[in-house]
């Protein structure tokens, strides 16, 4: 991406403390006299989106900038739809909705913007909303009507403009508005569905299905099903994890479990809501392509960087009853459990938003067939080109639009001019309305949609099949496909043979000769039947010889055994050692993937040699073949000097996901330890201190180390093993740095003004020493670095304009990502704890209050906790940069948007 340059258009300042109904409209105006440095004037006058020729974007395509949001009066926008006018309209994300009208193609002037007069009725909290979300920082609007919708998702059908709120306590969920009087006017509000979730993990976006006569709508995985739910096309998911789940080392999602983020559908008037797919970890849109196929960009856990668990941002073929295995912490599935379903594409790490289908669009061919989709964090747009794989697709992405900054939120393609929409903003950002159009030689005449494949007609065929009430008819349909080599075929051949009683089906699964259709069937016994079943599954796999089986087997092979101990239940003492006797010689595989799934089935089976043949693994580096997903996109891993090298060493920081694989589950081990092999295993803990990750990686290599230190007995042993093993105390030192000074008392106003347009001829050198001396890197992870107590800021430089990056900076409290919020507990006695809760401990909670000393934790007992509310003050103190210089600023600030780039163009001299 190409730093920000200080060339801007010459925007307007808008007129302030517009009301509901009015009109915005922009366009150049006389300069006037300049307005006093902090005045709501003077922030208005700070409001610069990037300049659209600053951009880079594809071949023969333009970028206009449209319309700048005054960010006081209208919010930060990041949702979009279009009326049957032509109107876009726009969410403002904790605040009002928005009605636009564009000028025509070919011109950039006169768009005009007028806030929509509904408003949320003061109505009884639905009992599927949640009571409990109520926080100072979003839109506040429990207590009687107001215009705030705080909406993520806005959808146009069926002569009514859907809504889906997510930021108002109480009233989450999705609403209805219609203008019933033709006065052009939305007058009737309806509350149709609750859904009990709020924040940037809640309720999401909405889309019309293909046939046009339902809604789809993606929630994120801190939103629980919908109370009184209809219907479900997937049946009897689960967390399915053989060894007990490691929860997120800061408490990130605990005890949230499947079926995680969702996909569901309902009738136009919200009467009857369906589960369609599940799995997902926090996907904000969902986009249907030419054919009816849907799509998602699902979100990665950044915080699981450098673990074997981590899965980067990807995109989704979501069908019918599909299960994407997100779990929380880290229980998140690998993509080759047959039991789940695998990305089209990994993008790599980011922050999903908005997408879209080019459906419609005045572009190339191609265009018109990809998916859009939006990354918030690195401020890229990609251009996904899905090409028909059997029953699903494989992606090729293409950085199609980006920019420093341009935080992503959503996007449209209009269907009367042709062009795209989108806009910027997000966390009280600046947003802004861009309009992209073709403007170069290729044909861009509209193309028909590419037939499907027979192996995807099959699939719907199958699909057809989950509906409820289907009869036992569908077992004869879908069996045969049980061994189709395609994933996605055998995939819905086995939901829907699921659906049926197990007694119509069972002895067909146990005797079948297929190996293929035999796993398949056994694993869709194992999480249906009931356990008496379980004698008769486990003689079937038996006759499954592991050892004859392809390697395309051997993976399902052994998640069927892991099925059928997760669902049924943990057999007998003797069946388990005839079974570990039964694996035992197979193990260490020449697959890593293999022998990670071994290994967690001899451990849980007992096996008195797995220990032994496993521990010295812990001293055997994993060749990795570096990519850009793991890297974090083509762009930075092309800074990276280990991009594309096979690296059998960790001297680098790189984390060896192998033998952390081994450590985690060696943590559940109770059999075949010896004094030696104990020291061995925590002798490895120290190996890891210089390995780097996302800000959760070393809680969760400490935690691995805690865990096992429990099933140490012996309290002389435990005592030295634990010496032997603790990791040195976390430095961050500023390499004896300390601003010159003299500071001064900051305002966003003044250090805007000072440094916008102003960021050249820095020096990097200081700069990275003063994002340690200003305790930045305390809170703050910065390219797999620092603490975690903060957001991650190492694509700060692609989200945040120099104004939202000092505004974070001098007022932390404005605007507080839910992630990372504190809270009040109001205790029995009457005192209060403030705090970040990080985990929980025998019936006590662990409250982190000092970010200074995260180490440090205050223990509450759960059972004293009277009540608790989210605390509207940052962690973050003000006045961190009132030590630093103009200069020391500029080059702090440098450092930080170039995201930590020697090379970038602010350091040139």
């Amino acid at each position: 991406m190409i730093p920000r340059s200080s060339l801007r258009l010459p925007f307007a300042l808008l007129a302030l403390g517009a009301t509901a109904g009015s009109l915005f409209a922009q366009a150049p105006k006389a300069k006037a006299a300049a307005p006093a440095a902090g005045s709501r004037a003077a922030m208005a006058a700070l409001a610069t989106p990037t300049d659209p020729a600053t951009l880079q974007a594809a071949p023969g395509f333009k970028v206009e900038l449209l319309y700048t949001v005054p960010k006081e009066e209208q919010g930060s926008w990041v949702s979009l739809a279009v009326d049957p006018k032509g109107r876009i309209l726009a969410a403002d994300q904790y605040g009002a909705i928005y009605r636009v009208t564009v000028p025509a193609v070919g011109t950039s002037e006169g768009t005009k913007v007028e806030r929509l007069a509904a408003t949320l009725p003061a109505v009884t909290k639905s009992p599927e909303a949640d009571p409990t979300a109520s926080t100072p920082k979003r839109a506040q609007s429990a207590d009687g009507a107001s215009p705030a919708f705080g909406a993520h998702g806005l959808l146009y059908a069926f002569d009514s403009l859907y809504v889906m709120v997510d930021e108002v306590p109480g009233k989450q969920g999705v609403w209805r508005l219609r203008d019933t009087k033709g006065t052009d006017q939305y007058d009737e509000v309806t509350f149709l569905r609750g859904m009990k979730g709020s924040g940037e993990h809640g309720p999401h976006s909405l889309v019309l299905s293909p046939d046009g006569k339902s809604i789809y709508f993606a929630n994120g995985n801190h939103t629980d099903l919908p109370n009184h739910l209809e219907k479900s096309r997937a049946v009897r998911w689960d967390e399915d994890h053989l060894l007990p789940r490691m929860w997120d080392a800061r408490g990130h999602a605990k005890n949230k479990f499947a079926p995680g983020g969702y996909v569901g559908r309902m009738d136009p008037d919200g009467k009857t809501v369906e589960l369609f797919a599940l799995g997902f970890r926090n996907h904000f849109d969902i986009a249907f392509d030419q054919n009816g196929e849907l799509f998602t960009y699902d979100s990665d856990m950044e915080w699981d960087q450098g673990a074997p668990w981590y899965v980067p941002t990807r995109i989704n073929h979501v069908v019918d009853a599909g299960d994407y295995g997100w779990r929380s912490g880290a229980g998140r599935w690998p993509a080759y459990y047959a039991d789940s379903l695998p990305a089209s594409l990994d993008i790599g790490p980011g922050c999903p938003t908005g997408t879209v289908f080019g459906t419609g669009a005045k572009f190339p061919a191609k265009y018109q067939r990809a998916l859009f989709a939006c990354d918030w964090t690195y401020g890229t747009l990609y251009a996904v080109h899905l090409n028909p794989d059997g029953g699903t697709f494989r992606g090729e992405k293409e950085e199609f639009l980006s920019g420093k900054p341009l935080p992503l939120t959503d996007l449209i393609i209009h269907p009367k001019d042709g062009a795209m929409y989108f806009t910027v903003g997000g966390r009280k950002t600046q947003a802004a309305l861009y309009r992209v159009t073709y403007t170069g030689t290729d044909s861009t005449a509209p193309v028909k949609a590419l037939a499907p494949t027979p192996e995807a007609k099959l699939r719907h065929t199958l699909e057809a099949l989950h509906a409820e009430g289907t009869g036992p008819e569908a077992i004869a349909i879908a069996w045969p496909h049980l061994a189709s080599p395609d994933r996605f075929v055998r995939f819905a051949a086995r939901a829907a043979i699921e659906r049926q009683l197990p007694e119509n089906w069972a002895n067909r699964a146990l005797n079948e000769k297929n190996p293929q259709a035999a796993i398949e069937a056994l694993i869709a016994l194992a999480r249906v039947g009931e356990k008496y079943y379980q004698p008769r599954v486990i003689e079937s796999l038996l006759k499954l010889d592991f050892a004859q089986q392809p390697a395309a087997l051997q993976l399902p092979l052994l998640r069927a055994w892991q099925l059928t101990f997760t669902r049924m239940g943990k057999p007998d003492a003797a069946t388990c050692a005839r079974l570990a006797a039964k694996f035992d010689p197979l193990f260490p595989h020449t697959d890593a993937l293999v022998n990670r799934e071994l290994l967690s089935l001899l451990i849980f089976l007992d096996s008195p040699t797995v220990v032994a043949k496993t521990v010295p693994l812990l001293s055997v580096s994993e060749p990795i073949v570096t990519t850009p997903e793991e890297l974090g996109g083509a762009k930075l891993a092309a800074r990276n000097d280990n991009y594309g090298k096979v690296v059998n060493d960790v001297s680098s920081g790189r984390s060896d996901r192998q033998q952390i694989a081994y450590a985690y589950a060696l943590r559940n081990a109770t059999v075949g330890w010896t004094p030696k092999l104990r020291t061995e295993f925590f002798s490895w803990f120290p190996r890891t201190t210089p390995w780097r990750g996302g800000a959760s990686f070393t809680g969760f290599i400490q935690n691995i180390r805690t865990e096992s230190l429990a099933h140490v007995t012996d309290p002389a042993e435990a005592a030295a093993l634990n010496a032997l093993s603790k990791p040195p105390a976390a430095s961050f030192a500023s390499g004896g740095y300390s601003p010159k000074g003299p500071g001064r008392n900051y305002t966003t106003a003044e250090a805007t003004e000072l440094a916008q347009g102003k960021l050249t001829g820095r020096d990097f050198a200081q700069g990275k020493a003063l994002f340690s001396a200003a305790a930045c890197i305390i809170c703050h992870r910065f390219n797999n670095e620092g603490g975690g107590i903060g957001p991650d800021i190492s694509g700060a430089g692609s989200r945040y304009s120099v104004k939202d990056l000092l505004e974070n900076i001098v007022e932390p409290s404005k605007v507080i990502s839910d992630q990372y919020e504190s809270l009040q507990l109001d205790l029995a006695n009457g005192s209060t704890v403030v705090g970040r809760i990080v985990g929980e401990e025998n019936g006590e909670l662990l409250v982190m209050s000092n970010p200074f000393m995260p180490e440090e934790k205050t223990k509450v007992k759960a059972s004293d906790v009277k009540s608790r509310k989210v605390y509207p003050v940052s962690m973050m103190p003000p006045g961190l940069i009132n030590g630093l210089n103009p200069e020391e600023l500029k080059n702090l600030l440098a450092y930080v948007l170039s995201g930590g780039n020697a090379q970038d163009k602010m350091f040139a001299k």
